[in-house]
C-alpha cells in the first residue's frame, strides 16, 4: 500500500512539483498559441497572476528564469499583508496586491492579466472555492475579450478530501462541475465548457485506487512526493 504523507510535512521543492510547474507552460505552448507574441518569439502575451500562499514565488523565479516574461507582468495576490510585504520587498519589479482579489478586480494591475493560477492547496472539491470562483470569472472574461484567449490553473489536494469524509472519486467530480460553473460565464461560443468537458463521464473512479496518478480530461493527477498527497491540477484554455 502507497503511504500518504502529512501535508503540513510535504516538502515543496521537489523534482514532482518541478515537473509540476514545467508542465504549465508545457500545455500553454501546445494548447494557447494566442497567449504567445512572436516579436520577441516565445514571450506571455499578458500578464500572470499568481495567488501567492508561501510557494508563489517558485512560480516566479520559473517564468522569469525561462525568459517567459519579465517581472514587471507577473501580479502575485496574498490576504496575508506581511507576506506580500515581504515579496514585494524581495521581487521589487513584480506587481502586488495585498487582500482578496474580489477587491482588486477593477485594480489597474488586474487589466492585462491572461494566466490564473490558483494553487491554493485546498482539498479537491471544496466549498472555498465557489467563492473564489466569483473573482476568477470576471478575470477570466476580461481576458478573452482583451487577448482571444485565457487560462486557468487549479490546483488542490486529492487525497486531503479523505479527511473530510469525502471520497476523492466523489471530490474530483464536484471539482470539475464548480470550475465549469465559473468556466461556462468566461468562455464564449467558441468553446463550451461542461463538467464533462473537463472531466469525462466516469473518469474519476480511477482516483478511487491510492495508486492512480495521471491524465484525466483536463486534470492532471501527480503526486508531489513518492509519499506524499496526491494533487489534482486542472489546466484549462478559454476561448
Amino acid at each position: 500500500m502507497i503511504e500518504v504523507s502529512n501535508r503540513a510535512s510535504d516538502a515543496f521543492e521537489n523534482e514532482g512539483k518541478r515537473a509540476y510547474r514545467a508542465r504549465h507552460l508545457e500545455v500553454l505552448r501546445d494548447q494557447a498559441p494566442e497567449l504567445w507574441t512572436d516579436d520577441p518569439p516565445g514571450r506571455l502575451r499578458g500578464a500572470w497572476l499568481e495567488l501567492m500562499g508561501s510557494t508563489g514565488w517558485r512560480t516566479l523565479k520559473l517564468l522569469t528564469g525561462a525568459n517567459v516574461l519579465s517581472p514587471s507582468s507577473f501580479v502575485g495576490a496574498d490576504l496575508d499583508h506581511d507576506r506580500i510585504d515581504d515579496y514585494r520587498r524581495r521581487y521589487p519589479d513584480a506587481r502586488w496586491l495585498t487582500g482578496d482579489v474580489l477587491d482588486h478586480v477593477e485594480s489597474p494591475e488586474l487589466h492585462d492579466v491572461s494566466v490564473i493560477h490558483f494553487d491554493g492547496y485546498e482539498a479537491a472539491g471544496s466549498t472555498k472555492f465557489d467563492h473564489v470562483g466569483e473573482q476568477l470569472g470576471v478575470i477570466l472574461r476580461r481576458a478573452v475579450a482583451r487577448h482571444g484567449a485565457a487560462a486557468l490553473l487549479v490546483n488542490s489536494d486529492l487525497d486531503a478530501t479523505r479527511l473530510h469524509g469525502q471520497q476523492p472519486p466523489a471530490a474530483l467530480r464536484r471539482q470539475a462541475m464548480t470550475l465549469a460553473a465559473v468556466l461556462a460565464g468566461a468562455s464564449t461560443a467558441r468553446r463550451e465548457v461542461t463538467p464533462e468537458t473537463l472531466l469525462p463521464a466516469g473518469a474519476e473512479t480511477a482516483v478511487g485506487s491510492r495508486g492512480f496518478v495521471g491524465l484525466l480530461g483536463a486534470f492532471e493527477v501527480y503526486r508531489g512526493k513518492n509519499t506524499g498527497h496526491r494533487m489534482a491540477c486542472c489546466r484549462v484554455v478559454l476561448r
